[in-house]
């Protein structure tokens, strides 16, 4: 008996750890066309900070003296920040195109909005209803709760309605 209920548990736990692996994966979402210049940018990028790192790691070790590593980290950070400024150089080149596109597309399709909607769209909200007109409305004299036209007697206070 004790024999069965170890093995359902390791079948549980197996099915458990290799559920991942057999249930189809997911595909990867299709990658973005970079700009082959701002992609070299990102390399170059990433090259000088895995650099500093190192420097920074060859100090810890005592491979590099502190002079050296001061002049050596100096000059890799100045490259870093000369290649952070084309990214971003490059970036506003690159993007502000199709942004505009899309906020002219946006513009374009404000202006063809029918009149009805027209007036919802600058608030997020939609138009107030007109107030409709409503009966004269009876009041109780004793208690002021209201009255439907039909009522001989206040529902509250239960008092004589007069005056009909």
């Amino acid at each position: 008996m004790w024999f069965i209920i170890a093995f359902l548990l390791i079948l549980i736990v197996a099915a458990g750890v290799l559920w991942p692996y057999l249930r189809p994966q997911r595909l990867a979402p299709a990658t973005v066309e970079l700009d082959p210049r701002l992609t070299e940018l990102y390399m170059q990028r990433d090259m000088l900070y895995q650099a500093i790192r190192d420097a920074q790691f060859d100090l810890e070790t005592g491979k590099l003296s502190q002079e050296d590593f001061a002049g050596q980290s100096g000059h890799l950070k100045q490259q870093a920040a000369e290649t952070l400024r084309a990214i971003d150089t490059l970036e506003a080149q690159l993007v502000a195109p199709a942004i505009d596109q899309q906020i002219e597309a946006a513009v374009a399709a404000a202006r063809q909005m029918p009149p009805a909607l027209k007036s919802s769209a600058g608030n997020g909200h939609a138009p107030l209803p007109a107030p409709r007109a409503q009966a004269a409305s009876v009041f109780c004299t004793q208690c002021g709760a209201p009255l439907r036209a039909d009522d001989r007697f206040c529902a509250r206070c239960g008092s004589v309605v007069s005056g009909q």
